[in-house]
């Protein structure tokens, strides 16, 4: 009886040790199941906000903005059925919008930042239902928005602009928001004889100039580093760069490789000309600013948010967002020497392209300086939004993951 009794008991023991191997084992198999699909979330939720973010910041529309974050999400679930899943039984993408990153205040405009959300995603247990845990829930957010300005800028025009070394009050070098300038300066001013405001970028000939112009950007450009200038009129390539990107197309350069922008007809274009000291001149009255223009940024950013293009975008389309917005290099044009040289890099502003080129590398290209950019390059550090940025995640609170 003693025996039989120890046998019972050692079963009780068995049974009750297997149960707890199933358990520790169930857990640590559903725990990694519950952190792989937190990790696919996170990473469907980051790329949502990132897409959101830079349609946003290139139309500034909200709509729009929702809608790349949908389909970018869509598109991240695809080889996540448990994922598609839960998205198809109801579980919803919520995207918010805030002026500020810190507080992140959803509804706040203008809107800036993007933050992406899920919530009720039930990711179902196995072994460990045995437990009576049949699923847990998991959620999470990513945020994006504007970086800081950049200290490097790698989609500069090879144009560079005289400016002060110091920022300033309003961090743009000299310049102020909606100024009307000739970016290119003309022979003769304090720039020296024989240059027109160009930069050498990735090679010395007038091809590059002509690409680079036209966006295939060969070269970054760092604050306190220096540049070559490409001396000379370059009157040909100057004109068929910078007209891509209002659909003219002349010499060796295709929509293929350089798109036109959204808004780009002849219609949504100013007709500057520059008088002998050079002021800007439109209809023989001096312009300064883009409030006294026949067309403006702010006019192109409502047609824009509108979706009113001249030509539809890319995928469907052939046009690019942004292509009329540019980043350019503030250069120190103190003592200037004639031909080729170089100049140090204050800084960088952006620009709104006002019009097509009829005349080449004398015609001045004529730009509005506008607040800040979409751009490539390395963001310093600090708050200030001024001049170019780029798109990036930040750390949303209530996500450790974010």
């Amino acid at each position: 009886m003693a025996r039989q009794r120890e046998r019972g008991a050692t079963m009780v023991l068995v049974v009750v040790g297997l149960f707890a191997l199933i358990a520790v084992a169930g857990l640590a198999i559903d725990t990694a199941h519950v952190l792989l699909n937190k990790s696919r979330l996170q990473s469907a939720l980051d790329a949502a906000a990132l897409a959101a973010a830079k349609v946003l910041d290139q139309t500034a529309s909200t709509a729009q903005a929702s809608a790349a974050a949908g389909s970018v999400f869509t598109l991240n679930l695809a080889q996540y059925q448990e994922l598609q899943n839960a998205v198809g039984g109801g579980v919803a993408l919520t995207t918010e919008y805030s002026s500020t990153l810190i507080p992140f205040s959803a509804g706040t405009t203008p809107a800036a930042f993007v933050r992406t959300s899920i919530t009720g995603f039930q990711t179902s247990m196995s072994l460990v239902s045995v437990l009576g845990i049949s699923s847990i829930a998991v959620a999470g957010n990513a945020v994006a928005g504007p970086s800081p300005a950049v200290v490097q800028e790698c989609n500069i025009i090879p144009v560079f602009v005289c400016g002060n070394a110091a920022a300033g009050g309003n961090g743009l070098h000299g310049y102020t928001v909606n100024q009307v300038t000739a970016l290119n300066e003309q022979s003769g001013a304090a720039i020296g004889p024989g240059n027109f405001g160009y930069l050498a970028l990735g090679g010395n000939g007038a091809n590059t100039l002509r690409s680079n112009l036209a966006g295939n950007y060969a070269a970054c450009a760092s604050i306190g580093g220096s540049l070559t200038t490409k001396p000379g009129v370059n009157s040909g390539p100057v004109s068929q760069g910078i007209n891509t990107r209002f659909n003219i197309y002349q010499g060796p350069v295709s929509p293929a490789q350089y798109p036109p922008d959204v808004i780009n007809s002849a219609a949504h274009q100013t007709n500057l000309s520059i008088d002998a000291n050079g002021n800007a001149i439109q209809a023989g009255q001096i312009v300064t600013t883009g409030s006294q223009l026949t067309f403006n940024y702010a006019d192109y950013q409502a047609l824009v948010a509108a979706g009113s293009y001249d030509t539809p975008p890319l995928p469907s389309g052939t046009a690019a967002f942004g292509r009329r917005v540019m980043a350019a290099p503030v250069g120190d044009c103190t003592g200037f020497a004639n031909g080729r040289s170089t100049v140090t890099v204050n800084g960088f502003i952006c620009v709104f392209l006002l019009q097509a080129l009829t005349g080449g590398g004398k015609d001045p290209i004529f730009g509005e300086v506008i607040n800040s950019c979409d751009a490539g390059g390395r963001p310093g550090v600090g708050s200030s939004n001024v001049g170019p940025h780029i798109i990036e995640l930040y750390k949303s609170a209530g996500s450790p993951d974010s």
